[in-house]
């Protein structure tokens, strides 16, 4: 019997599908990002690192 999947499970797969079809798009406009990965305690930092910088 084939299990369904879990909304968070969905989420999660759906996010990395589009991250790969955005990188790929990236590649054939000769464009190369490197994608940023945060665990849950680094986030909030960055958030409000980006805000302070695009807020002058």
């Amino acid at each position: 019997m084939a299990r369904t999947l879990t909304d968070k499970q969905k989420a999660t797969l759906w996010q990395q599908r589009r991250m790969h079809s955005f990188q790929a798009s990236c590649r054939l406009d000769g464009i190369s990002i490197v994608p940023v990965t945060l665990d849950d305690a680094a986030l909030p930092a960055r958030l409000m690192a980006l805000r302070r910088h695009y807020e002058r």
